[in-house]
């Protein structure tokens, strides 16, 4: 018998543990955990001394495509997803036209599905919408639901009764609600006090947008998610004090889970100073002790997925905000850089390798009902994997990345632990510095 592919003598990251072994992939599946005696095989790859873990499942991800494919599309961000380990992505709804009809959901798919070298899934808006809408969009398979508590997005933002009606619903359906959880009756009144103040400076980003809009609105939620049996997801926790709600929640017994990103794990308030609209994000950046408190969280299980959160916009949009950081987007080019930079924290003792796959592989893709399709080594699973050599440097600069736009808020860093081969259901599409995937092998994905 021979297999389609072998990866042999790797440190493989499986559920179990950590073991020395090889993989025996055939017909885009894991059919075998080996320690000796691997099949022949058409392509074996030798994985001496790296690690081979799932592939990651990033389940927040912008790709502006429809809509804004000069920012990002799914070509281009997917060739990045495969450069950074990322074998699915799970695209948020504020698109243009935002997901929340089947008539756009399907219109996105079908972009997704001619352009898309990673497998794709996609989550639906859940605003002032009608509760039929929510219903046939969950059909269309949406994996999950997101809501703002701002009203920068008319078709996601919801109030307080939306919220709620749509926490009832989403239980019935048994999806979960992602929030990005920020009062924004407080954030608009702040942003009014920046005006008037003069301060146009990068750091006013960060002392008009207080931590405690974010953690007010992560109590509201929790408060009203109380009600219902929802799965409730906080998205890009920033504060210490958010983590406190979710935490507290969590020892209520509530449904109620948490998720970072690199942004706030490795950058503080003081970054914004150096690196100005490039680090500007929302929410805004902390301070070191909330950072302090994140990585504990994300340790001890509290913080329940990483992701990446890419939210990609131009050069020219970004450079605004050097003259006045108001007037620069929030959000930045991430997803290529993600699974490097934690790999240089697994180095730097920040993480354990088997944490990072939970957070970044195995619960998002259980949050996403994709498990165990995706985001584990377990035989019958899609054959998604990540060869990752944690010797290797790296140099982050924005002319190297996939991505339509060659800027990034981590310009300059350096490291150790890259992704060096990345297979998406037994095709190998990105190898030692060269994407080698084909335009449209990614496939859609909905709960299984």
């Amino acid at each position: 018998m021979t297999v389609d592919i072998v990866i042999k003598n790797g440190l493989l990251v499986l559920p179990s543990g950590i073991t020395e072994g090889s993989m025996v992939v055939d017909g885009g599946k894991i059919v075998g955990v080996v320690r000796s005696g691997e099949p022949s095989a058409d392509r074996v790859i030798d994985a001496t001394g790296k690690v081979v873990l799932p592939g990651m499942v990033d389940m927040h991800v912008h790709l502006r495509d429809p809509g804004f494919p000069e920012r990002e599309n799914f070509e281009s961000g997917t060739r990045a997803a495969a450069a950074g380990g990322v074998t699915t992505v799970v695209d948020m709804p504020n698109t243009v036209p935002a997901t929340v009809t089947v008539e756009a959901f399907k219109q996105k798919k079908g972009i997704a599905e001619r352009k898309s070298l990673v497998d794709f899934a996609f989550i639906g808006g859940a605003g002032e919408v009608p509760t039929e809408d929510i219903v046939a969009v969950s059909e269309a398979g949406a994996t999950a639901f997101k809501s703002f508590l701002i009203a920068r997005f008319k078709e996601l933002a919801a109030s307080d009764y939306t919220l709620l009606r749509h926490m009832n619903t989403l239980s019935e359906l048994d999806k979960p609600l992602l929030v990005h959880a920020e009062n924004g009756n407080l954030v608009d009144m702040y942003m009014e006090e920046a005006k008037a103040s003069g301060r146009t400076d990068p750091l006013a980003h960060c002392d008009f947008r207080p931590a405690i809009a974010e953690v007010e609105a992560t109590m509201r939620c929790v408060t009203l998610a109380a009600e219902t049996d929802v799965h409730l997801h906080i998205c890009h926790i920033s504060a210490a004090g958010a983590v406190d709600v979710v935490e507290w929640a969590q020892a209520m017994d509530q449904a109620v889970t948490g998720e970072t990103s690199t942004n706030y794990l490795l950058f503080t308030r003081e970054t914004m100073e150096e690196r100005g609209p490039y680090a500007k994000v929302d929410p805004p950046l902390r301070g070191k002790d909330d950072q302090l408190r994140l990585w504990e969280a994300l340790n001890d299980g509290t913080i329940d997925v990483l992701a990446s959160d890419h939210a990609p916009y131009t050069r020219e949009e970004k450079e605004r905000g050097w003259e006045n950081i108001f007037d620069a987007p929030s959000g930045g080019v991430v997803i290529e850089t993600t699974l490097p930079l934690m790999l240089d924290a697994v180095n730097r003792d920040m993480i354990s390798l088997e944490r990072l796959v939970e957070v970044f592989s195995t619960n998002p893709a259980m949050m996403n009902g994709l498990y165990p399709k995706k985001g584990d080594i377990v035989l019958g699973a899609d054959a998604d994997l990540v060869v990752a050599d944690m010797g290797k440097p790296f140099h982050i600069r924005g002319d190297d990345l996939q991505t339509i736009q060659k800027i990034t808020p981590y310009e300059g860093m350096k490291g150790k632990g890259v992704p060096v081969i990345t297979v998406v259901r037994g095709e190998i599409v990105y190898e030692y510095g060269q994407v080698v995937g084909k335009l449209g092998y990614g496939e859609f994905q909905r709960p299984i």
